[in-house]
């Protein structure tokens, strides 16, 4: 079948990924087939019977994929100003600049190696900030909001919008297409939502609890009481701390000085299971990262979500997939999450997670649009947040400190 007769998506993910993703999107569809494909970034190609409308497209969504979207063409070049130019002479670009004209440009690199430090580059690196600058520079008039520079600080594409997108394979081969931003990753490069890591933070899960809390829209509220199983050494607690939250850490080992010290945390120095059901009660939101099977965090989650008196309103839960295969077993995990009362459950590899997925559970849809709403309220503090400002408050009084 010839290539005008068939629709090209593209997908980011974390490198070491493509197999799991490939035989994700196989079981999701047979027509879809892999194309061309480098470490952190895979092609598909569909017949014509097949192609999917891009808001239709956009609604779809895989554990596997940071970020998704209808591929335009792949360009090659030693030149940078030449290869910005080719950009807005792609023939798929033209129908893009009518009325539908897109109001907003990503350009991100794919992951090119397992290394966490490099996770933070696939956008916003100093090579994706001249591209960028360069294509902008080069959009015709048609696209006057496109001509727009870029600047250090950038914010979150509107909803419901076209973007333009620039994945960098290899700085002298670029990958051109575009997608409809709906969902929160979609409204940001690479499906790499920007989490500023304070300087106090003891490691990176602090990165991890807060993609996964903007990602899944939590609804997190200053007061709330939070148990975090496998605490240690307490990234994740501080930034639960940071928003307001009172923690009860849960981990044999040692949690760092600067946590025992916070008046709104205390530490459980013991296994998840050895601790009494009734330190549960009361508690609203509970998170568990652990260096166990996905069977064994269930199990012991399990065995605290379903116990008579405990109420966990929302879980954010982190599964390790210490071997690939593992990946085939996410819809009965997933479906062993729902059978606990949890109607809405979503699953996905963080762009700042390692070989692992989230899982994030609310017992009700309607929390998400509450977590929406404070999202927003959030923002300015989000945007100009560099230190911890919760020291100089009084620690409100609660049933469990």
């Amino acid at each position: 079948m010839s290539t005008e007769a068939m629709q090209f998506v593209y997908m980011t993910c974390r490198a070491g990924a493509e197999g799991a993703l490939k035989r994700e999107v196989a079981r999701s569809g047979a027509a879809w087939r892999p194309a061309f494909s480098r470490p952190g970034f895979v092609t598909f190609k569909l017949p014509a019977a097949q192609m999917l409308d891009p808001r239709q497209l956009a609604e779809r969504h895989w554990t596997f994929a940071h970020a998704h979207g209808i591929s335009l063409g792949r360009l090659t070049g030693s030149q940078l100003t030449n290869l910005a130019r080719q950009v807005w002479e792609l023939e798929g670009v033209r129908p893009l600049l009518g009325k539908t004209a897109p109001v907003d440009m990503h350009v991100w690199q794919r992951t090119p190696s397992h290394a966490e430090d490099e996770l933070a580059e696939i956008a916003g690196g100093p090579l994706c900030l001249e591209i960028e600058a360069a294509i902008r520079a080069a959009a015709p008039e048609a696209c006057a909001q496109l001509r727009k520079q870029p600047t250090d600080h950038r914010w979150a594409t509107p909803r419901n919008t076209i973007v333009l997108d620039i994945v960098v394979i290899q700085p002298g081969e670029w990958c051109v297409g575009w997608h409809w931003a709906v969902t929160v990753p979609q409204r940001w490069p690479g499906g790499a939502i920007p989490v500023r890591v304070p300087p106090h933070a003891v490691s990176r899960a602090y990165a991890k609890i807060e993609e996964a809390i903007q990602w899944g829209s939590l609804p997190l509220a200053p007061g709330d009481e939070c148990v975090e199983i496998g605490c240690a050494p307490g990234g994740a607690t501080q930034a639960l701390l940071d928003r307001g939250l009172f923690v009860t850490g849960i981990d044999p080992a040692d949690v760092d000085p600067i946590l025992l010290e916070h008046p709104r945390f205390r530490h459980l120095q013991k296994r998840g299971r050895d601790v009494r059901r009734h330190e549960f009660l009361g508690v609203r939101w509970l998170a568990a990262d652990m260096n166990i099977p996905p069977e064994a965090t269930l199990d012991e989650v399990e065995t605290i979500v379903t116990h008579p008196g405990v109420t966990i309103r929302g879980m954010v839960l982190t599964l390790k997939l210490s071997d690939w295969a593992l990946a085939e077993r996410l819809p009965e995990f997933v479906a062993r999450v729902r059978h606990w009362g949890y109607r809405d459950v979503r699953v996905r590899q963080l762009v700042s997670g390692g070989q692992e997925v989230c899982v994030v559970a609310l017992r009700r849809k309607a929390l998400r649009r509450l977590g929406r709403a404070r999202s927003r309220g959030r923002k300015a503090k989000l945007d100009t947040r560099h230190e911890r400002r919760d020291d100089s408050h009084p620690a409100p009084p609660t049933p469990h400190f």
